[in-house]
């Protein structure tokens, strides 16, 4: 897969990015770029950061430096709901739906700031761009299974028609056929819709194998940033950075 080259008018921009917890920094001078239409991976080893980074733009976390920007509007240190009315979506890695509720009411809590006219057009819509989640609308969200489970998830945060899409480790507990389809028939369908979605994934390979770009974080620094089939075949990152079994392909 071909590199995408962000330009200075990209979706989402972090500049200098300096993070952490209390007086601890963990991440350190990130720079990175998400265009509309592009799906962007962070990788890397446990502990390299990579939560963080997401948090420190998503207001989670404590930024010290630096600068997060969406659509050339600064974003840093804006709450969640903020970033929902500029148009940032977000998917946690856990607690990402409501079990108890109904597939059409995670949807109706994910239109909140929608009136109720344009909620159910934006469900009718959401479905169009999932139709195997539209015979479940009325399927209690316990009942699914785990793909089913993400992929409401996924719709839920596209209520509000987000132009940036954070997805963190959406596989994470899925089997390896579930997660072939989180990440290829949702997290790469997506940004081929037009979306900017940034992913931070623990399964490498396959997150590499499906971006346009990655970034490699390492003890809270950006290793290399290059296209994602670059670090895919570099064996110097497959290595030191991500461990050969992780990023081997079969030939």
């Amino acid at each position: 897969m071909s590199a995408k080259t962000p330009s200075s008018s990209a979706a989402l921009v972090a500049r200098g990015l300096c993070a952490g917890y209390g007086d601890l920094p963990i991440i350190e001078d990130i720079d990175l770029d998400v265009a509309e239409g592009e799906l962007v991976a962070v990788v890397g080893p446990n502990g390299a950061g990579k939560s963080t980074l997401l948090k420190a733009i998503l207001g989670l976390a404590r930024v010290f430096r630096g600068e997060v920007n969406v659509a050339g509007s600064n974003v840093t240190r804006s709450p969640l709901d903020a970033l929902a009315r500029r148009g940032v979506g977000y998917v946690p890695q856990t607690q990402d739906v409501f079990a108890n509720l109904r597939v059409i009411e995670n949807l109706e809590i994910g239109g909140y700031l929608l009136s109720p006219r344009q909620r159910r057009e934006r469900i009718e819509e959401v479905f169009e761009i999932f139709p195997a989640l539209a015979p479940l609308r009325r399927r209690y969200v316990r009942t699914m299974s785990g793909g089913q489970q993400k992929m409401t998830a996924v719709a839920r945060a596209l209520m509000l028609s987000p132009q940036v899409l954070i997805l963190d480790e959406p596989t994470a507990g899925l089997s390896p056929d579930l997660t072939r389809v989180v990440l290829e028939e949702q997290s790469r369908a997506l940004a081929d819709t037009g979306a900017a979605v940034l992913l931070v994934e623990q399964k490498a390979k396959i997150a590499l194998q499906l971006a346009d770009r990655a970034y490699v974080l390492v003890r809270g620094r950006v290793a290399k940033a290059a296209a994602a089939s670059e670090i895919l075949n570099d064996p110097e990152m497959a290595e030191v950075f991500l461990g050969a079994e992780g990023l081997r392909v079969p030939r």
